[in-house]
């Protein structure tokens, strides 16, 4: 085999080297992008999620705890869709999460430490009590509660809401 063969072989093989480096170098260039996009979509999901976790007032929230509990629990109900129970439910209204957000802001981990979070059909949100002897329904504008304190029962409806108001009626229950 002369030599310009071996030369025209040499750089055939070479060529077809680089082009399978190149298309390998592709299909890795591919696949890291759509890593990254995948943890691009992740980081704005957390970056979205951090700045639901920002008061009005744009201070960062610290929740732990039974606070943080209700707190996720609360931004779970906020997307409920229409009809979510199959019946013709409402979807929770952003004034209630706001409230609910309020009230958990505003109180301490403790508070929270017996209850549990529903969403009402009527696009309220429903802490109950873990032991069933408490409800509180918060609304756009008001609350109402009831709960049963050794045998005596206490209700209020409609209560203008404030977190304060709606606090001092959990720590009744809780003491």
């Amino acid at each position: 085999m002369a030599d310009s063969e071996k030369s025209c072989i040499f750089a055939a093989k070479n060529v077809n080297c680089l082009f399978m480096t190149a298309v390998d170098l592709r299909l890795e260039i591919a696949q890291q992008i759509e890593n990254m996009s995948d943890s691009e979509q992740t980081l704005l999901r957390v970056l979205n999620y951090l700045r639901r976790l920002k008061g009005n007032d744009g201070e960062s929230v610290r929740l732990s705890g039974d606070a943080l509990r209700l707190w996720n629990r609360t931004e779970e109900l906020r997307g409920l869709p229409q009809s979510w129970d199959g019946l013709g439910a409402m979807p929770v209204e952003k004034k209630v999460v706001v409230n609910m957000q309020k009230l958990i802001k505003q109180g301490v981990s403790a508070d929270f430490q017996n209850w549990v979070l529903f969403p009402d059909d009527a696009g309220t949100l429903l802490l109950q009590a873990r032991d069933g002897k408490a409800s509180i329904s918060i609304g756009t504008n008001s609350y109402s509660y009831v709960y049963d304190k050794n045998g005596k029962i206490y209700s209020g409806d409609k209560v203008r809401f404030s977190p304060s108001s709606v606090l001092n009626v959990i720590r009744q229950i809780n003491i």
